[in-house]
């Protein structure tokens, strides 16, 4: 970090941002740090107007979209943004919480191997969300992994080369077929041959590449590279790992991150926590987290209409097959005589019942008292179903691993 001269100002709709540090400098701009517009820390990122292709903005701009939409504690956000013109310093720029560091100086300071595995899940988890969203980083280093020393979390940053879904694009960039991308230290094979196509795959690679080095200190490349069981007999599993998530073609790597936690989960059952997409808002959360709009929120009821003896009731959204069964179970309630639950028929958004004149308030009465109590029930069934789908997934994990050590001890006796 250098200290500036004199105090810089940055600009946009929001506020202004005063920035008196160099943090960092690289081909197409520079990081700077300061003050946030409430006095908090921040870092600010600058693709200077001097180093600018057509190329870099287009990168740059995807950078910032998918940032400003990030909502994962793993990967950074992008809490405001602008153009500096006129000034010292011009060009577009994006604005983030500041972090005490990153991965590299973690590793410099020594981690302990207790600590690593807890570390590398974080790494794991924003990399997989990234990926939940159809991102591929394509230059995951350990300074691009930024470190709240506090928090004792990990975050990734730096997404100017990632590549994006058609959905997430603010806009086109084409990669020339002689572009090389990555950092060389950290790519994959098939990054280092121009031409190539580089998936989720490749991210997988440097993933594996970092692994080994939180333990060892070494980023293993040839054969003859210091592995984690030197280090640590009790992570010493981690080394079949690394070594299939090194694999020369990407074919022969896990597919996924999903496919990573669950090599890790056979040796180490909390080492990591499964992520999906999350129904709500399109975020990405822990699988075990419940996402169901419907056991989250209960419907209301925003109309009745009783004509001919029958009793038909307007929802403010469509309920499912699940919360209907979660109403049927959801234990004691009150109700008219001959009018419980399972006699209302539902359609979507609509709920009928026979209901003679003299019965329609009191109908209506229990019925609203039933939304919340079926919402509840519906979250306790989901909660209830994931726990037990971790504990199968934890129990067939168990079983297979001791399959594997039973194989192993037994060809270890073998003698030809």
């Amino acid at each position: 970090m250098t200290k500036l001269k004199k105090v810089i100002a940055f600009e946009t709709t929001f506020g202004t941002y005063l920035v008196d540090e160099l943090i960092g400098e690289g081909g197409a701009g520079r990081v700077y740090g300061g003050a946030g517009i409430d006095k908090s820390l921040i870092a600010l990122k600058i693709l200077a107007e001097d180093r600018a292709t057509a190329d870099k903005r287009s990168r740059f701009k995807n950078e910032i979209a998918f940032l400003s939409r990030n909502r994962h504690p793993n990967i950074v956000t992008v809490v405001d943004h602008g153009i500096a013109r006129g000034g010292e310093v011009n060009g577009a720029f994006y604005v983030m919480r500041r972090y005490h560091g990153n991965l590299r100086d973690v590793i410099r300071a020594g981690v302990m191997p207790d600590s690593a595995l807890r570390l590398f899940s974080q790494i794991l988890d924003g990399v997989e969300a990234a990926h939940l969203k159809g991102v591929v980083h394509r230059d995951l280093k350990p300074e691009n992994i930024l470190y709240d020393k506090v928090a004792g979390t990990l975050a990734i940053a730096d997404f100017g080369i990632a590549s994006f879904t058609e959905d997430l694009l603010a806009t086109v960039v084409e990669t020339g077929p002689g572009q090389r991308l990555a950092n060389f230290q950290y790519a994959a094979p098939e990054q280092r041959a121009p031409g190539q196509a580089v998936q989720a795959t490749a991210d997988i690679y440097a993933l594996g590449l970092m692994l080994n080095e939180m333990f060892t200190g070494v980023v293993p490349h040839g054969t003859q590279y210091r592995v984690i069981g030197q280090v640590s007999g009790e992570m010493a599993f981690l080394d079949a790992i690394v070594a299939k998530m090194l694999s020369q073609s990407p074919s022969e790597r896990p597919a996924s991150i999903a496919d990573i936690k669950v090599l890790l989960q056979k040796h180490h059952a909390e080492a990591v926590s499964l992520q999906k997409i999350s129904q709500i808002d399109g975020t990405v959360v822990k699988t075990s987290e419940v996402d169901n709009p419907l056991a989250l929120e209960p419907p209301r009821l925003v109309n009745a209409d009783w004509n001919r003896d029958q009793l038909t009731f307007t929802l403010d959204r469509p309920v499912t097959p699940e919360w209907i069964q979660a109403l049927h179970r959801m234990g004691s309630y009150s109700s008219v005589m001959g009018k419980p639950p399972q006699v209302f028929s539902f359609h979507g958004a609509t709920a009928t019942v026979p209901a003679r004149e003299h019965e329609v308030q009191a109908i209506i009465d229990n019925f609203k008292m039933w939304l919340p109590n079926a919402s509840s029930a519906l979250k306790a069934q989901l909660e209830s179903e994931a726990r037990k789908q971790e504990a199968d997934v934890r129990e067939s994990l168990r079983r297979e691993k001791q399959s594997e050590e039973q194989r192993r001890r037994v060809m270890q006796k073998i003698r030809i």
